[in-house]
């Protein structure tokens, strides 16, 4: 029996990132298939993904791998100092700031999932190409997202990029975005990523 079980889709970006957190960390896991906005039974919000482990009931993806990360062995999705670990948490709030209200949000609305004016489509990209350049900025200084060592910001940011060669207009930013397109290169050869690959991508990003 799974230690953990995963209530989620695989194309969602956020059970994604969980998912390939259980990975890193060696944990024993279980998916259990639950569409977006459908885990109103055990999250008062019905967004995905939810954990349970035991008694607990976890969700918010920030939330559930820092307590896997720190109910687990395995290696450490945050570092041990006060200040590596404060620039892993403010990596995770940029992405789910700027590319949650930006990519994501346009990319559904570009494939029909969440029907938006025009204007605010256009708002999500424009989004999208001023913050894309401030994540290759600072790949170009380091070799991971909050650092030289992989942490939770990258399990965070790298669902979101592995959906932009999907979407034309992304597709260009990253295109110029030497030091992303390094990054993910590296990123994709990691096991959690191919154990994690949706088995089709567009039909529910979230």
């Amino acid at each position: 029996m799974a230690t953990v079980t995963v209530y989620g889709a695989p194309q969602s970006t956020f059970t994604r990132s969980v998912c390939m957190g259980c990975h890193e960390k060696g944990i024993d896991y279980e998916l259990e298939l639950t569409r977006p906005g459908g885990a109103g039974g055990i999250n008062p919000f019905a967004k995905i993904p939810v954990i349970r482990h035991g008694e607990v009931t976890l969700y918010e993806t920030p939330a559930i791998l820092r307590y896997l990360d720190r109910s687990f062995g395995g290696p450490k999705l945050w570092p041990e100092d006060a200040y590596g670990a404060a620039i892993v948490d403010q990596w995770i709030g940029v992405v789910g700031d700027s590319l949650r209200s930006s990519a994501q949000l346009y990319m559904a609305a570009r494939f029909g999932l969440a029907p938006a004016p025009a204007e605010m489509v256009q708002r999500y990209l424009d989004k999208a190409r001023m913050v894309i350049p401030g994540f290759d900025r600072q790949l170009g200084k380091t070799r991971f997202l909050a650092g030289d060592a992989f942490s939770a910001a990258d399990l965070l940011f790298a669902p979101f990029y592995f959906y932009f060669a999907d979407v034309p207009e992304l597709k260009v930013i990253v295109d110029q975005s030497p030091n992303c397109h390094r990054w993910g290169h590296e990123i994709a050869t990691r096991p959690s990523v191919a154990a994690t690959e949706p088995p089709a991508k567009l039909p529910l990003a979230n």
